[in-house]
This record gives C-alpha cells, structure tokens and sequence, in this order.
C-alpha cells in the first residue's frame, strides 16, 4: 500500500538484542487500519452499485433523488395537466421540466414518452408537464423554445397536447436551428391530429400568442423554485434524477410497467 516498516530482528538475535520500541510503529498501524476500513467501504458502496444495475430497468429508472426545492405538498401551480379526468384516486404525481430544444430532454421523450402517456391515459400517474424555456432564453438565444411552449398550450386548449408535445419533439431540430412557424402552426399540426375548427382555433391562438402569459410563468415559477435545467423530475413533490442512457448511443425504450413498478419503489 506504499507504506514500508523496518525489518523485524532477525531470530537468532532476537534474545540478545534489546531494540527499543520505534514511535512510528504505532503511527504505521493506525494509518493500515485507517486505509483497510476506507477499503472496505469503497468495495460495499461499489458492490451496492452493482446490485442496484442488476435489479433491471424498473430499479434503474432512477439513479438518485435529493429533496425538491420546494419541498412544498402543492408542488407547482402552473403546469399542462395532461389527463387530469383520467387520474385515479392516490395516484402518483409525475411532473417534469421540459424545454422543446433541449436535447436531453428529446432523449427522455424517447426512453420514457410512450410509458409516460399510458400510465397518464389509464389514470396511474397525474402526469404534469412544465415547459420551460431555459434552452431559447439562456443557451442558443433564440425564441424557439417560447414558440414552441406557445404552440403546445394552444394543442392543450384544443384537446390534443399529449400529441402535440410528443410531435414536437420527435422532430427537433439539430441544436441552434430551431423552429419554423410552418412547422409548429401546420406541419406539426397536421401530425397530431389537429384538423376542422380546432386547426382554426388553435392557429389564431399560436398568431395572436394568446398562450405567451402562460410559457412565461411557468418559466419563472420552475425558475423561482430553482430548477434551471432541464429535464427535471419530480415524484409526489421530490425531484428525482432518471436514467437518460447517457452512455448508449440507441436508447432503450421501458414500458409502462416498468415505469409504474419504478415509480412506485420511489414512493414507498
């Protein structure tokens, strides 16, 4: 271990030959024993690791949890509640921090999207969406992100922002390129089901920006609460951090079993 101690006498001179006790023995031995328990405790924190990954996708669906900012039993107020008829009594509230040019969270949408919104249709989860726009305001500086927040309150207005949110980010642009207005008032429009007098109401609200009030202040409230990245996860008000797949280069998809079966390991 780097640390060297004189030589023990030699027996046949042992008897004859009184050497006095040398001080830094002792120090040598407190260090050993210091050194041996810091050992071992590395190789049980290295073990715990181990079995946590082996345990499969419900346990590794969240790699750590720190208590929320606001530590509040409300959580948030603004937010899209994304089927708020279908949410069973005690569910679970899931509720993320999402910016539409972020693309880590383009990567949770893929791991966790399709999950997310079964368990959000069968009433499982009360799933709640905070879009942000961290991306747009502080990173690329441009306005995509606040469009894109406008574009996708206007799909909840007409009943159709699960859609919406899952379209959009399913064709995010490379970083920087953001967002045409053709895209998010028609294409993706047209990809989410978004057709007759609810095209028409929801294209005068993403022109008139009737819904820009609203991106704003669930901007500043995930702000204020000191959320400033994205995505962020909270479970019944503790935010928690999900595994992004950070070192595979495909993503692997869970299903809504998985995600319910972790959900509920974080809540019990």
């Amino acid at each position: 271990m780097g640390v060297s101690t004189n030589q023990s006498p030699d027996p046949e001179t042992a008897e004859t030959t009184a050497t006095p006790p040398d001080p830094r023995e002792k120090t040598i031995h407190v260090l050993q024993t210091v050194l041996t328990l810091v050992s071992a405790i590395a190789l049980c924190l290295a073990a715990t690791v181990v079995l946590l990954v082996a345990r499969g996708p419900a346990a590794s669906l969240v790699t750590g949890t720190t208590p929320s900012p606001t530590a509040s039993a409300t959580y948030f107020t603004k937010y899209i509640d994304v089927n708020p008829g279908a949410v069973k009594p005690g569910a679970i509230v899931v509720e993320i921090h999402s910016d539409y040019q972020c693309p880590w969270c383009a990567r949770a949408e893929q791991i966790y999207g399709d999950a997310l919104g079964q368990l959000s249709q069968s009433g499982d989860i009360d799933l709640r969406i905070h879009i942000r726009t961290i991306i747009g305001d502080q990173v690329i500086k441009n306005d995509s992100s606040e469009r894109a927040g406008i574009a996708a309150v206007c799909a909840n207005q007409v009943g159709h922002f699960w859609a919406y949110h899952t379209t959009v980010f399913a064709n995010q642009p490379a970083e920087g390129v953001g967002y045409t207005d053709d895209q998010l008032r028609s294409v993706f429009a047209a990809q989410a089901g978004i057709t007759g007098a609810d095209l028409t109401t929801f294209q005068t609200c993403y022109d008139t920006r009737a819904t820009a009030d609203f991106v704003t202040q669930m901007e500043q409230e995930g702000a204020a609460a000191g959320v400033n990245g994205t995505p962020a996860f909270f479970v019944n008000g503790k935010q928690v951090s999900f595994d992004l797949q950070a070192n595979s280069s495909t993503v692997q998809p869970i299903t809504a079993a998985q995600m319910l079966s972790g959900l509920q390991q974080i809540v019990q």
